[in-house]
C-alpha cells in the first residue's frame, strides 16, 4: 500500500476541479528519495495542479513534468499513470507542464529534466496518481449502482460490475466530488500490461508529419532572432569584420560582437542566417590554429607507443596478447573530444559532456 496526502473534499476540488465536465486530478505524492543516489531532502509542497485529466470523451491527458529531447519521456511516463490507472492505452494525449513546484524534480528539488533520472524519480510518483484517478473512478461507478466499490473492477477505460458497466468519461464528472483516497495499491510487476512492453512513442507522428511545436517555432510579438558567427578554431577570437553587405539583407536589424563571435540580430530566423553568411570576418585563431586532423592522428599514433599510467594491472596480458591464436583490432578517432580535453588541462579542468 501507499500513502497519498488525504484532502477534504473542499481542499480536492481546488485540485481536482471540473474543466469541460471532466476529472483533474493533480496529487503530489511523497516519494522515498533515499532510493535514488541516496539523496534525501524536504518533500514537494501539496500545490493545486493537475498530472492527469480525463475528459468526458474519455481522453486522458498526462501533464508532464519532464521536457522531451528525444529520451522518450513523453511515451515512459504516461506508461507509468496507464499502468495504474487501467485507461485505454489509444486515448492517452500528453501535455507539457507549466511551471510550477508541483512538479519539481523529486531529489533536485527544481523542475529539471536531466541525468537520465526521469523514470527513476518519477516511478512511484506517476503511479500513484494513476492509481489514485483508478480509485475514484471506481468511487463514482459503486456510488452510481449503490455497491460496494470492491464490487467493481476497472479495465481498459470502462468500470464493470456484473453485466454493468461505465466508461471513463461517463464517470469522470462525477469522479471530480469522490475524495482522494489515502492510500492506494500499486501493481505487482508481475502484472503489468504496459510497463515494460513494446509501446509506440506518442509524440511520433506529429514530429513525422511536422505538427510538433520546438523551440524554434515559438514566435512572441517583438521577439528577434540571433544567429551568431563563431571561429572556426577553439580557443579564436575576432580580430576584425565588416558587417555592411550583412545589413543589406532584409530583416536584419543589428550586428553585435559578443565574447563568443559576431552576432546577426534579425526579425526571423532565415534573415539572420543570411546575414551571418554575408559577414567578413577577421580571425585571430590563437594557438589551435595550427590544428589538423593529421596532426592529432599523428600524435595519438605516437602516444600509442609510449607507456600509459596503470591505474590496476592482473595478470598478464602482453603475454596472453602476444600468445594469442586470434587479434581484433579497432581505431576509434574523437577529436572534438581532444580538443576539449586540450583546453581542460591547459585550465586544469576536467572536460564535461555536452548531452
Amino acid at each position: 500500500m501507499s500513502e497519498i496526502i488525504n484532502l477534504s473534499r473542499r481542499v480536492f476540488l481546488k485540485t481536482g476541479v471540473l474543466i469541460g465536465g471532466g476529472l483533474v486530478l493533480g496529487v503530489t505524492l511523497p516519494t522515498q528519495r533515499k532510493r535514488v543516489y541516496g539523496a534525501t531532502g524536504p518533500e514537494a509542497p501539496y500545490t493545486p495542479k493537475a498530472f492527469v485529466r480525463i475528459g468526458t470523451d474519455g481522453v486522458v491527458t498526462v501533464i508532464v513534468n519532464k521536457s522531451e529531447m528525444g529520451q522518450g519521456v513523453y511515451t515512459s511516463l504516461p506508461m507509468l499513470v496507464a499502468e495504474e490507472l487501467e485507461c485505454d492505452w489509444s486515448k492517452i494525449r500528453v501535455e507539457g507542464a507549466p511551471v510550477d513546484p508541483v512538479y519539481n524534480h523529486t531529489v533536485f528539488g527544481i523542475q529539471v529534466t536531466g541525468g537520465s533520472t526521469s523514470v527513476a524519480t518519477e516511478w512511484e510518483r506517476m503511479r500513484k496518481v494513476g492509481a489514485a484517478a483508478r480509485e475514484m473512478l471506481l468511487g463514482a461507478a459503486a456510488d452510481t449502482w449503490k455497491v460496494p466499490k470492491k464490487t467493481c473492477r476497472a479495465q481498459n477505460g470502462v468500470v464493470y460490475h456484473g453485466s454493468k458497466k461505465l466508461s471513463y468519461g461517463q464517470l469522470a464528472k462525477k469522479a471530480a466530488s469522490m475524495p482522494v483516497p489515502r492510500k492506494v495499491s500499486l501493481k505487482d510487476p508481475s502484472a503489468f500490461k504496459i510497463i515494460g512492453k513494446p509501446t509506440r512513442r506518442l509524440d511520433t507522428p506529429e514530429k513525422v508529419d511536422g505538427k510538433a511545436i520546438f523551440g524554434m517555432d515559438v514566435t512572441v510579438t517583438g521577439t528577434l532572432v540571433a544567429v551568431i558567427a563563431r571561429c572556426p578554431v577553439f580557443g579564436g577570437k575576432v580580430k576584425g569584420f565588416n558587417g555592411e553587405k550583412a545589413k543589406l539583407i532584409p530583416g536584419v536589424r543589428d550586428i553585435v560582437q559578443i565574447e563568443s563571435g559576431i552576432a546577426v540580430v534579425a526579425d526571423n530566423f532565415w534573415s539572420a542566417h543570411k546575414g551571418r553568411n554575408a559577414l567578413e570576418i577577421a580571425w585571430d585563431e590563437g594557438p589551435l590554429a595550427g590544428l589538423s586532423t593529421a596532426g592529432m592522428r599523428k600524435e595519438y599514433a605516437d602516444l600509442v607507443k609510449t607507456p600509459g599510467t596503470t591505474a590496476k594491472k592482473a595478470g598478464d596480458p602482453e603475454n596472453a596478447m602476444n600468445t594469442a591464436a586470434k587479434k581484433l583490432t579497432a581505431e576509434y578517432e574523437v577529436p572534438f573530444w581532444w580538443i576539449l580535453g586540450q583546453q581542460a588541462a591547459r585550465s586544469g579542468q576536467a572536460p564535461r559532456s555536452r548531452r
